[in-house]
C-alpha cells in the first residue's frame, strides 16, 4: 500500500503544457518527496530497540539534500510527488515529506547553491524550475525578478510567461493622454489598473492621440449583450495587472502596447526575457496599417470615448498605482 501524500492531481497537470496556472496553484498546497541523507550515526544503536521503546538520537538529527548534478554542471534538488516516482527514477534514498511552501522556505538560504529543483526527474514527465520562481511562489515580495529564459521551452517559468501569449487577441482601448503621463509607461514595467477596462477588438483609425494595445486571452466578452452599440466591448477585470511591452510613436500618435498577466503568477513576468519581440513587431505593424484605413464610427462615439477616458494603471493625476496595494 501506498503510504503518504496523494499528488494523483498535481501529476494529472504536470502532463498539460496548456494548464501551468493550475499546476502552480496545486503545486502551492502540495506535499513533495525530499531525498535526504542523513547523519551517518544518527542511528547509531536502533537495532537493540525493543516495540514502545523511545529512541534518543546519539547526535541532532542533521541531514543533507540527496542532490544531483546535471549534464551542464548544475545542481539541482529533486523532489517526487511520491515514493512510486522516485522508484521509477531510480533513486534509492531516504525521504522526507514536506510542505511545498516549507520547502521554499528552507530554499532561501540554499539558492546559490543549486541552480534549480526537478520535479519528479528521470521520469517520464516531470517539471524544472529555476530556484528563484520557486521561491518566489510563496513570498509576498522579494527584490531579485526571476530571470525568463524565452528560448528555454522546458522551464516552467517560460511555459507560464508562453502561456500569456497563446490564443490571445488584440484589443485597443483609445485616448487622449499628456505627453508626461505617457513617460511613466516604461518598457518592461508592471502596472494594475483598479477598475474596469473596457476594449474593442475593432482596431481602425485613431481619433485621438494614445492607445493602448492590449494583448490577452483572458478578456470576458460581452458583446454579446450589447444592445445596439456594436463596440465588440469586451473587459478586463478590476485589479488586473499588465506588463508595459512598447511604447511605439508613428505620425504623430503613441501606442502603448500592454500584455494582459495571468493572475497570481505576475512574478514570472518582472524580468524582461518575458517580452516576446514577435508579438512587439506585429502590435506596431497593425498600428501602422490602421492610419490606411477608416475610422469605425461605433468605436468613437462620445459614448465609447467616455468609457475609454481613463488611463490605464494610473489615477487621476497621472500617478501609478503601487501594484502592490
Amino acid at each position: 500500500m501506498e503510504h503518504g501524500p496523494d499528488n494523483t492531481k498535481l501529476e494529472k497537470l504536470m502532463e498539460d503544457p496548456q494548464k501551468q496556472e493550475e499546476f502552480i496553484e496545486e503545486l502551492r498546497k502540495s506535499q513533495l518527496f525530499l531525498p535526504v541523507i542523513f547523519s551517518e550515526n544518527m542511528f547509531e544503536g536502533i537495532e537493540d530497540s525493543k516495540p514502545g521503546d523511545v529512541f534518543t538520537l546519539k547526535e541532532p538529527s542533521g541531514y543533507d539534500i540527496n542532490y544531483f548534478t546535471d549534464n551542464n554542471g548544475n545542481r539541482a534538488i529533486p523532489l517526487f510527488t511520491s515514493n512510486e516516482k522516485m522508484e521509477e527514477g531510480g533513486l534509492k534514498s531516504s525521504a522526507m515529506v514536506i510542505y511545498v511552501p516549507d520547502l521554499a522556505n528552507m530554499f532561501k538560504r540554499l539558492k546559490n547553491n543549486y541552480k534549480y529543483i526537478a520535479i519528479n526527474p528521470m521520469c517520464e514527465i516531470g517539471a524544472d524550475m529555476p530556484i528563484v520562481p520557486f521561491i518566489k511562489l510563496f513570498a509576498t515580495k522579494e527584490e531579485e525578478p526571476i530571470a525568463v529564459d524565452m528560448n528555454n521551452p522546458e522551464s516552467v517559468a517560460t511555459m507560464v510567461c508562453k502561456a500569456a501569449y497563446e490564443n490571445t487577441g488584440l484589443f485597443v482601448h483609445d485616448i487622449n493622454l499628456p505627453d508626461e503621463w505617457t513617460e511613466k509607461y516604461e518598457i518592461g514595467t508592471l502596472i494594475k489598473e483598479r477598475g474596469f477596462v473596457d476594449m474593442t477588438n475593432k482596431i481602425g483609425q485613431m481619433t485621438t492621440s494614445h492607445r493602448y494595445a492590449i494583448i490577452s486571452n483572458h478578456v470576458a466578452n460581452f458583446s454579446q449583450f450589447e444592445d445596439g452599440t456594436n463596440w465588440n466591448l469586451h473587459t478586463a477585470a478590476p485589479n488586473s495587472k499588465f506588463k508595459v511591452l512598447d511604447v511605439y510613436e508613428f505620425n504623430g500618435k503613441t501606442q502603448i502596447l500592454l500584455l494582459h498577466l495571468i493572475e497570481n503568477l505576475e512574478d514570472f513576468f518582472v524580468d524582461n526575457g518575458s517580452i516576446d519581440n514577435g508579438y512587439v513587431a506585429l502590435a506596431r505593424k497593425i498600428f501602422e496599417e490602421s492610419f490606411e484605413k477608416e475610422i469605425i464610427e461605433e468605436v468613437n462615439t462620445k459614448e465609447w470615448l467616455k468609457r475609454c477616458s481613463f488611463p490605464i494603471g494610473m489615477d487621476d493625476g497621472g500617478n501609478l498605482w503601487n501594484i502592490d496595494d
